[in-house]
């Protein structure tokens, strides 16, 4: 392999893997309808295709560090980007609930594994340049999600058949383990001692960064989720609401992938950023209150202040780590809890509609998710100050 090869390599292992981490999930949602047409199966049976992956990110993140002490990164990360490719074939078989609700935990468990295995290979692998990589991952992330979203359906429709536009994101995911089969890990790192070392943080420091993680990830689930019921109610048309969710998610992907450049230009650090964008991210939910006269300035604040929050949850695990090993344990420890929150937020979200009204309940739900990662952050503030 040429160095030039070798260079852009570990790029695309980030790149690669960070688009497989939606595309399971994000491939669902357009086609819900259809599958439930086909299958005849219930909403809360419909929905439980989408929240089991969410709950198994949240519940099984210490996996991805566990494998590692096993087996290695590179040997853990091959066999989750393998289970992956393998369940999203199975969707071929659209016949069957029961086999999609098999693949919906398999996908959630593959990408339990990979987030924290890619924090420990940024650490271990980029260093100083940690935060062009974090750039690189959330806004791979971004463009698969993205990507999935919008081709499943046509996949479909060109083929016929919705259970070959949800098997056809194995082929990405096929791809991604081959790049990660090409590197050659460096057989030094510390990644299996038997012993395992306390953290240098503290058990108040890693619940810190836990809200943190599950807070901004709940902002952004619950703003993809509700906010089409919010244009709605204010007598938007699907054509209008689809195109508002699609600004939040352009600007997201944006600022995700040039957070480094953000960051260095302004000379910000870790959590000088957290601070300034948990800012951002309290105006775009108070932007709401002109969501009728204004309909784009909510989604465009809030995705500039989610596309900022994201890559700054992965990397402060890193800033608290003394290796890649570590690096992987922190961000499982910090994820199980934040995905888990960030999961739930949408459905107490949905609680609140129930009872107060979309506009208000969405207002009041992510105001005050804001406000409460404003105050965690200070919190964090403090550890990064030890």
């Amino acid at each position: 392999m040429t160095r030039s090869a070798k260079t852009l390599l570990p790029w695309l292992m980030i790149f690669g893997a960070g688009i497989c981490l939606r595309t399971g999930i994000a491939s669902l949602s357009p086609i819900l309808d259809r599958i439930e047409r086909t299958l005849a199966i219930s909403n809360a049976e419909l929905g439980l295709l989408t929240t089991l992956p969410v709950l198994c990110m949240g519940g099984l993140s210490p996996l991805g560090h566990m494998l590692e002490r096993r087996l290695g990164l590179k040997r853990s990360m091959i066999m989750a980007l393998a289970l992956l490719t393998i369940v999203l074939l199975l969707r071929l078989d659209g016949g069957s609930y029961g086999l999609l609700l098999f693949t919906a935990v398999g996908v959630g468990v593959g990408d339990a594994i990979i987030r924290p295995l890619l924090s420990g290979f940024i650490k271990g692998e980029f260093a100083s340049r940690a935060p062009a990589a974090m750039s690189v991952y959330a806004a791979s992330m971004g463009v698969g999600s993205a990507v999935a979203a919008f081709e499943t359906p046509r996949i479909s429709d060109a083929t016929g058949s919705w259970p070959l536009g949800l098997a056809f994101w194995a082929l990405p995911t096929a791809l991604a383990g081959f790049c990660w089969i090409l590197w050659r890990e460096d057989i030094a790192a510390p990644a299996r001692s038997a012993s395992q070392p306390s953290l240098t943080i503290s058990r108040s420091g890693i619940l810190g960064l836990t809200l943190f993680f599950g807070l901004q990830a709940g902002i952004n689930y619950v703003a993809i989720a509700w906010l089409p019921s919010l244009y709605g109610a204010f007598g938007y048309s699907d054509h209008m609401t689809g195109f508002l969710v699609a600004i939040m998610m352009l600007f997201q992907t944006g600022i995700s992938f040039g957070m480094h450049v953000i960051m260095h230009a302004l000379k910000l650090t870790t959590i000088k950023a957290a601070l300034i964008f948990s800012g951002l991210a309290i105006l775009g939910s108070l932007s709401l209150l002109l969501a009728k006269p204004v309909p784009w300035l909510a989604p465009l604040m809030i995705g500039i202040a989610t596309g900022g929050l994201f890559p700054i949850a992965l990397l402060q695990p890193l800033d608290f780590a003394r290796d890649r090993s570590e690096a992987t344990r922190l961000a499982g420890l910090t994820q199980t809890g934040g995905y888990l929150l960030g999961g739930i937020l949408p459905w107490i979200t949905g609680l609140l509609i129930d009872q107060l009204g979309v506009v208000s309940a969405l207002l009041t739900l992510l105001t005050g998710s804001a406000g409460l990662l404003a105050v965690v952050t200070v919190l964090i503030q403090r550890t990064y100050q030890k």
